[in-house]
């Protein structure tokens, strides 16, 4: 039984899903305690135990301990695969955070056929990768490595109602590869996703999300290819993705919209993040890097990438990466960015 403290590094959820991912994995059970206790409100959130009971259903494992607001958690990883399993999110929960868990702990089989079905939760949200980010990004690497993920979104969800309907499929690989990211010649191509529900199509939320990001982009003559959605929902919301594919990553930024804050401004957001990462010439985003580091540390050949910064969430997966796998993780600095390199 191994024993991780889960108010570590960020002490967020991170460590939460990553441990317990970890351990199935490893098929090996683990209790994490003083989860959350740094934050205002301690222990499991409602989003934090969707997850862990996801990961606990998809393997027919043991879950004890798994009531909101509990500090200590033991989970048992199982090994009698569903091939379909259900996920009901009551809330405007992220599907974004329970795939994270998920796409990891999948690697614990080999050749493995999994079909999900996300019922409720969100595609946007405000501390969590958009379904469009995960589909068009996250997920474009991992095929590189050759773990094929698909998804088909029947229908967005947004704070606070939720209600979305997703469709996913996960191929967990018989050769997960190691990738070395670049972000190689000219920028040929940019796309820009703006969507917004069908309650402010009259105030042009999406088409602005995405004029301010042409704008942006025109100041350093890069032309983009524009796509607007407006979409039925269950309560007004909107999100914008901005990327670009080069070499053999994607340079990309996202945002989801916000109460009281212009449209304009939730695309400088998702402009910002984007330009960040192109302009100091990286091949992957402050919040790419802790979504790919987990799956690179479980291939069978080493990676690499640039990074523009490392967040607490990226030093905690490093630091669990470590403590959980048989892999080692080099950070050197050059200049203002982080050559970041996963060795197995």
């Amino acid at each position: 039984m191994r024993l991780i403290d889960g108010s570590q590094g960020e002490g967020g959820g991170s460590v939460l899903r990553i441990a317990t991912a970890f351990a199935l994995v490893n098929q090996e059970s683990i209790t994490i305690e003083n989860i959350r206790k740094k934050r205002p409100v301690t222990g499991l959130r409602p989003q934090h135990l969707l997850g862990l009971r996801a990961l606990t259903d998809l393997c027919s494992g043991e879950l004890v301990g798994g009531e909101i607001g509990s500090e200590k958690i033991t989970f048992h990883p199982g090994s009698d695969w569903k091939s379909n399993l259900v996920v009901n999110i009551p809330t405007a929960g992220s599907i974004g955070l329970v795939l994270q868990i998920l796409q990891i702990g999948m690697l614990a089989s080999s050749n493995l056929r999994v079909n999900l079905t996300f019922q409720g939760g969100g595609t946007f949200g405000k501390w969590a990768p958009s379904i469009n980010y995960i589909e068009m990004v996250t997920w474009q690497i991992f095929k590189q490595m050759n773990y094929n993920l698909e998804l088909t979104v029947n229908q967005h969800g947004f704070y606070p109602k939720g209600g979305a309907e997703v469709k996913v499929s996960m191929n967990s690989p018989s050769n997960l590869t190691g990738i070395n990211l670049k972000q190689e010649g000219e920028i040929t191509k940019t796309i820009i996703d703006s969507v917004a529900t069908t309650h402010l199509k009259n105030a042009r939320v999406a088409e602005r999300q995405a004029e301010e990001i042409q704008r942006s982009l025109a100041e350093h003559d890069i032309g983009a290819t524009v796509n607007i959605s407006i979409l039925n929902a269950n309560n007004p919301g909107s999100g914008v993705l901005v990327y670009s594919p080069t070499g053999n990553t994607i340079i990309a930024g996202d945002a989801v919209g916000e109460k009281r804050k212009p449209a304009e401004r939730i695309g400088q957001i998702a402009f910002k993040n984007y330009f960040m990462t192109l302009s100091n010439h990286c091949s992957v985003d402050r919040f790419l890097a802790d979504q790919i580091l987990p799956v690179m540390a479980l291939a069978n050949s080493s990676s690499t990438f640039i990074t523009p910064t490392l967040t607490k969430h990226t030093r905690t997966n490093i630091d669990l990466i470590e403590a959980l796998t048989d892999a080692k993780v080099t950070i050197q600095k050059i200049e203002n960015k982080f050559l970041v390199s996963v060795d197995v």
